[in-house]
């Protein structure tokens, strides 16, 4: 009589620790696994399930066009920022009609004036430095022609004279005169706007030409001639406005 208690003789046994187990596949052929192949498996699986290399690499590249983009923004706001005159600190800004020309003297509202009516004949500004004041009707039509006006208070150290003389001669819609009264030792016209400042090497003024020569927005006859051999040579004073 069997022991009820006791498997039969070739029944299944449990596996012991460490002992190879055998089976068998579907054609019959013996395969044997072992706990460390079975690890093995299990490892080559779950490396294939996470891709760390790839995931590196994207997170990479997502990162990078992010820095991109953002540094392209960032430049197009201070390209934009550097083209916009109403962004440069201290400036002031009075919107004038062009093409009001009127004859004689002419009563301004600002000192020195940066728009509004003025002579016939305008002053010549292409890159002209002028020793004396010359009649600001004439200067506000060279304005009208995109042209910037730098005056200076008389007396002017002869260094930072020398600088604004740099930044006018021989450079085209500029011109340069000394005004009598000036309440800062520089000031800077473009037609509509005007900047005061105490030194000619304050990083303004080169900002303020930049911007404003030959403006496309505010320039109301651009492309005008700034050239005027005649009033080169004999320019106006103040009060005096050339009328021909």
């Amino acid at each position: 009589m069997t022991n009820p208690t006791k498997p039969a003789s070739g029944g299944p046994k449990k596996n012991e620790p460490g002992k190879a187990v055998t089976g068998s596949t579907a054609a019959g052929k013996a395969v044997t696994r072992t706990p460390a192949n079975r690890a093995q498996s299990k490892k080559i699986v779950n490396q294939r399930q996470t891709p760390w290399g790839l995931i590196i690499a994207t997170v990479l590249i997502v990162l990078l066009a992010i820095g991109v983009i953002g540094y392209a923004v960032s430049q197009n706001k201070k390209k934009s920022d550097n083209s916009n005159p109403d962004k440069i600190p201290g400036i002031t800004h009075k919107v004038f009609s062009g093409g009001d020309h009127k004859a004689g003297v002419i009563s301004y509202a600002e000192s020195p004036p940066m728009g509004g009516p003025h002579s016939p004949i305008w002053a010549d500004c292409d890159g002209t430095v002028y020793p004396v004041q010359i009649a600001s009707e004439n200067a506000v039509h060279g304005l009208e022609h995109g042209a910037v006006w730098i005056t200076y208070k008389p007396g002017l150290p002869a260094e930072q004279l020398d600088v604004l003389t740099k930044l006018v001669s021989g450079h085209p819609y500029t011109m340069l005169t000394p005004y009598a009264g000036l309440k800062s030792n520089v000031s800077l016209q473009a037609w509509g706007y005007q900047l005061f400042v105490d030194s000619a090497t304050d990083s303004r003024v080169k900002r303020f030409i930049d911007t404003l020569r030959q403006s496309r927005t505010n320039t109301p006859e651009l492309g005008a001639s700034c050239s005027n051999p005649g009033f080169k040579s004999t320019p106006s004073t103040a009060g005096h406005p050339a009328e021909s």
